[in-house]
């Protein structure tokens, strides 16, 4: 394995609409398997996409490619890592952050076998000096070197002090349960990972983490709690850089007792002075998709019981409440999204020709806001699809 890995292959830019998905994209290859788009705005004002595809040999590439007009069109394609092990699922979502020194950092999980048959889920993480046009070896976030467990569910962020936080679940040493993991957190001191710490004993076994750092420079940490099988959401918030946490406490009371994970975490985004916060509940008095302010305020829940994945994109004092949700005769899956302006939601919006989406990701501009995702039919595989909609 070569420490740096660059281009891998050359593709035209490409300008997509509305109404329109080009002759060319980064996503033509049939034989390939996409999966896990994500937008995100760079320091620079531009975008970053990034992506994993999967060929017919197994082989899996964590991929980037950036934009600097607003998502409209994005440059060549680049491989951050390629291995047979890397993760695309929306509960391991691969990310790449950004440090106020100019480096890149990509987080992502990898698979891997152990001599005993066992698979090792690890998280990796890998630098780039130069805008990603090459990268360091990847190394783990966790120093410990136990193998064939797992630690994933995660997230990661940029400090204001410009060290890495990553927070994740990983196995109980010792547990007699079919899974039982804690809440960890490592992170960076001067480009290398601490010991990781608990920052929660007990916590529903397999559902993502959010995290963020909002705008009096808190970090929070969102996660599904478990008390006594009651999974609602908590966070934590440090406000020394992860040196210290306050008490676990629920964001809103949903009281959803349930023997076993729902698989389903929370997405949040800084929003003013505060931040948001989407996720799903069972709970029996109201079940449905979440979103509330991060102390608590809830301002809306979807109740139509097809509604999944939401997360939110923010601009200012702008937010899009993204979500996919069965449509039509055919009841297939197609993005919606609300837009909250000045405390108040809009009507639900259905992204055009957004049929088969799943995993949706979005970033907004003044009155647009760029939009990828899968499109998964049967018998296909799994592509994404890149939109600009009108807000």
């Amino acid at each position: 394995m070569t420490k740096y890995i660059t281009f891998c292959a050359i593709f035209t830019a490409l300008v997509l609409t509305e109404t329109s998905v080009g002759a060319q994209s980064f996503f033509d290859d049939t034989t390939k398997i996409y999966a896990a788009p994500r937008l995100a705005k760079t320091p620079q004002a531009g975008v970053l996409l990034t992506w994993t595809e999967k060929d017919p040999s197994g082989m899996a590439a964590f991929c980037m490619a950036s934009s600097d007009d607003a998502g409209q069109t994005f440059a060549d394609k680049r491989v951050i890592y390629a291995s047979t092990g890397i993760g695309g699922s929306r509960l391991m979502q691969p990310k790449v952050l950004f440090k106020k020194n100019g480096d890149m950092v990509a987080v992502f999980s990898n698979r891997s076998d152990t001599p005993t048959g066992k698979r090792s889920l690890d998280i990796l993480f890998s630098v780039s000096n130069n805008n990603g046009a090459s990268w360091s070896a990847p190394q783990s976030v966790d120093a410990d070197p136990t193998k064939g467990i797992v630690r994933g569910f995660y997230d990661a962020v940029v400090l204001p002090n410009d060290e890495i936080a990553v927070a994740y679940l990983k196995d109980v040493a010792g547990s007699t349960k079919h899974e039982e993991r804690d809440l960890r957190l490592v992170v960076t001191k001067n480009g290398a990972f601490a010991p990781e710490r608990v920052i929660d004993s007990v916590v529903c076994d397999c559902c993502n983490v959010s995290m963020l750092v909002d705008a009096t420079g808190a970090l929070q940490v969102y996660y599904r709690d478990n008390n006594d099988d009651i999974r609602d959401m908590a966070r934590l918030t440090s406000t020394d850089n992860a040196a210290t946490f306050s008490k676990s406490a629920v964001i809103h009371t949903d009281n959803w007792k349930i023997k076993g994970c729902p698989h389903s975490g929370a997405v949040s985004g800084v929003f003013g002075n505060s931040a948001l916060v989407t996720w799903f509940s069972g709970a029996a008095n109201q079940p449905g998709i979440r979103l509330t302010t991060q102390e608590g305020k809830r301002l809306a829940i979807l109740s139509e019981p097809s509604a999944k994945n939401a997360t939110v994109s923010v601009l200012a004092n702008t937010a899009v409440w993204l979500w996919e949700q069965n449509q039509g005769e055919a009841k297939v899956s197609q993005i919606g999204f609300k837009t909250l302006n000045a405390g108040t939601l809009s009507e639900t919006v259905w992204v055009k020709n957004s049929e088969y989406a799943t995993n949706a990701s979005g970033v907004l501009f003044d009155k647009k806001m760029v939009v990828v995702y899968e499109v998964k039919k049967a018998g296909q595989k799994t592509s994404i699809r890149r939109q600009t909609v009108d807000l």
